[in-house]
């Protein structure tokens, strides 16, 4: 019950009706002294008016609770404060009158108003104008009173103001204290959350892809945020490979991460039933279902699809960085450049989209190294990013090991260019090399 309770004031509204309730109720206790002090001092004007403080606080304090909004309760409580220190200054004279009260109520809409922040501002700037008048306007008193009893009307003034600041700031921060508790909690139940399913997509992206027929083939990945928005694939018919594929969707975190499991099925079936087709025609297919089956999800992706064809290869791209070719003949390692660039990434609705399909020699000793854009995208602590021509001068170096090795190298490479700084995007490496059949 008690937790409940707690659990409250993680809402705006509920801390907004406490900051105010207890204001409410420290007002209705001073109109209750004071009137007790005016009856005693004969100044009957005041003490009937008090009658109706009372009356007001007391009916605001009733209905705080059921109330949405505080603005109408807040105008209230602010006429009746200035109509207070007003009539104060009439009949005891300004001395007795303590006018701080009139600009403590302008702060209070910054604590109750929640983000109206040029609400508030409105209201403490008139609030602080008629401070600074009253301040500076020197009233002759009505009645008589001692100055000896005029001046403890405004140290209790003073006293009772002070203690209301300092219970508020109490509350305040016990308020502060809660929510940050809860948000501890929160982020640690998402911290459990993002690590349960990062768990289950590593799960589901895990593949055997040792002892292919033909090739060497190794892959990284390491995620920005425990799980990951790229995708990557190895297509195989028993212990012979067909292709790969490497996707990367937009943005991070959970949300491109559950993406990924979405995609990554559509385009592992467009690739293995339809054989026939180009790769370039399945880029389409896999569009135009993306497209329909993601609905009102933002995130788009780009990838790369390789089908393996014995001595070539067939590559299409979508949007994505061109990956590296290794030509072990020529002794040749550049960035593959495709006869016509394909046009478009994929998901986007109504965005017209071109994609080609492009054939290589895949010789023994050859390779292609497929990569994510948050390798290139990678910095260091002096914000200098890894780079593609890094990239490439980094392969270039570890091109005559085998896929394991090079894979091992490159991510070397990366975290010692990286450092401390913090990883800015998901990574993937690919690594696609034909050995002796």
């Amino acid at each position: 019950m008690l937790s409940e309770q707690i659990r409250k004031f993680t809402s705006a509204t509920e801390r907004s009706k406490l900051i105010a309730f207890t204001t409410l109720s420290f007002a209705l206790l001073y109109h209750i002294l004071i009137q007790v002090t005016f009856y005693k001092l004969n100044v009957n004007v005041m003490f009937f008016y008090n009658f109706f403080s009372i009356s007001c606080f007391l009916g605001l304090l009733i209905a705080i609770k059921k109330v949405n909004s505080m603005i109408v309760p807040y105008i209230i409580a602010c006429m009746e404060v200035i109509a207070h220190q007003i009539l104060s200054d009439i009949y005891l004279g300004t001395y007795s009158g303590f006018h701080y009260f009139i600009l403590l109520i302008g702060l209070l809409p910054f604590l109750v108003f929640g983000s109206s922040f040029k609400l508030s501002l409105f209201f403490s700037l008139i609030t602080s104008t008629v401070f600074v008048i009253l301040e500076n306007i020197d009233i002759e008193p009505l009645y008589i009173v001692s100055n000896i009893v005029i001046k403890e009307i405004r140290f209790f003034n003073i006293f009772f103001s002070v203690a209301m600041i300092l219970v508020i700031n109490l509350i305040y921060t016990f308020i502060v204290y809660v929510v940050e508790k809860n948000l501890e909690q929160k982020n640690k139940n998402l911290d459990n959350e993002i690590k349960m399913a990062s768990v289950i997509q590593q799960s589901f992206f895990k593949q055997d892809i040792a002892n292919l027929k033909g090739v060497d083939i190794a892959c990284y990945s390491r995620a920005m945020a425990g799980v990951s928005g790229d995708i990557y694939d190895v297509y195989k018919n028993g212990d012979e490979i067909e292709g790969v594929a490497i996707f990367d969707v937009s943005g991070h975190g959970i949300s491109s991460g559950l993406v990924t499991m979405l995609v990554k099925n559509i385009i592992e079936q467009e690739f293995s039933n339809n054989k026939d087709l180009e790769l370039w025609e399945i880029l389409n297919n896999i569009n135009d279902r993306v497209i329909e089956e993601k609905g009102d999800i933002e995130n788009y992706l780009t990838g790369i699809l390789v089908r393996y064809l014995g001595n070539k290869l067939e590559i299409a791209i979508a949007g994505h960085p061109n990956p590296i070719f290794y030509q072990k003949s020529s002794g040749r390692c550049v960035y593959f450049n495709p006869i016509k660039e394909s046009v478009g990434a994929i998901g986007i609705s109504d965005l017209p989209v071109f994609y080609t399909s492009d054939y290589i020699d895949f010789e023994v000793g050859d390779e292609i190294i497929l990569y994510s854009d948050g390798v290139c995208d990678v910095v260091n602590e002096q914000n200098i990013s890894f780079g593609s021509d890094r990239l490439l001068k980094t392969v270039k170096c570890v091109i005559d090991e085998n896929a394991d090795e090079q894979i091992e190298n490159i991510s070397k490479q990366i975290r010692m260019f990286r450092g401390k700084k913090h990883q800015n995007d998901d990574i993937t490496v690919i690594v696609l090399k034909k050995t002796d059949e």
